[in-house]
């Protein structure tokens, strides 16, 4: 009888626990839900196509980057060259400025040589006679061919011999009457002569001569300087024209 009772009180106390919804709330336990992978996937055509596209991109890239590297080399040399440049042309232009200063230096130089020797010999060209001052200037070229003073002594010589020249004309002119009579004696107004028979009786070769425009004669005009003595010692130039040798005036003109 006691065993009777003691398992029906198991048996209660039993289903008492395990009924639910009495005495306290049941607890409910969701599942846990896991998120799904999705793999993608591409074809072995389409990968080797991207990879190839991407290696032609990276050996442009490096492409580019080694133009850009000569280039940059490329500009590097050319500032160097042109620093080099620089420094060339500043050592050149310092060597000419050295010149420039050497060369005045030599010039200021040059326009003293002989400047005192000048001055002398220009004093001293007045008091003598004009062989004797040309003599004088030539030396003074000879000792001083670069000084800048040269081309005055020249100018003094040229001077002296136009002014020699004309004293020894002037020593030798007669009146043109004498001359007219020495031409008309030799009968060189009534036939044909030489220009050298004609030179030879004036005494000299002319100091000009001139062609004349007629083409059916021969004319020529000869013309010697202060050869004819004139009234009161004026000197005039004698003049000759001849046409065919033969001689038509005989004439003065005022000396220029």
């Amino acid at each position: 009888m006691k065993k009777t009772i003691s398992l029906f009180i198991s048996f209660l106390f039993l289903g008492c626990e395990s009924e639910p919804g009495k005495g306290s709330e049941a607890q409910v336990i969701e599942p846990v839900i896991e998120p799904e992978v999705i793999e993608e996937t591409v074809s072995k055509s389409e990968h080797d196509r991207l990879l190839t596209e991407e290696k032609t991109k990276v050996s442009l890239l490096d492409e580019s980057i080694g133009l850009l590297k000569a280039e940059l080399e490329a500009r590097d040399e050319s500032i160097q060259n042109l620093e080099l440049k620089v420094l060339e042309l500043t050592a050149l232009v310092n060597d000419y400025k050295k010149q420039v200063k050497d060369s005045k230096n030599s010039l200021n130089e040059i326009r003293r040589m002989g400047s005192s020797e000048y001055k002398e010999i220009y004093e001293r060209a007045k008091t003598v006679s004009p062989d004797v001052a040309i003599r004088l200037y030539e030396e003074f070229v000879e000792k001083y061919p670069d000084s800048p003073i040269v081309s005055k002594a020249q100018a003094q010589i040229r001077k002296l011999l136009a002014e020699k020249k004309v004293l020894d004309n002037r020593r030798n002119a007669s009146t043109l009457r004498t001359w007219e009579s020495r031409l008309k004696g030799q009968g060189m107004y009534v036939r044909e002569t030489t220009a050298n028979a004609l030179f030879e009786l004036i005494g000299r070769s002319p100091d000009s001569s001139k062609k004349g425009s007629s083409s059916e004669f021969k004319q020529m005009t000869y013309v010697w300087r202060d050869y004819v003595l004139g009234q009161g010692g004026t000197y005039y130039d004698l003049v000759v024209e001849r046409t065919d040798g033969v001689v038509e005036r005989i004439d003065l003109a005022k000396g220029k």
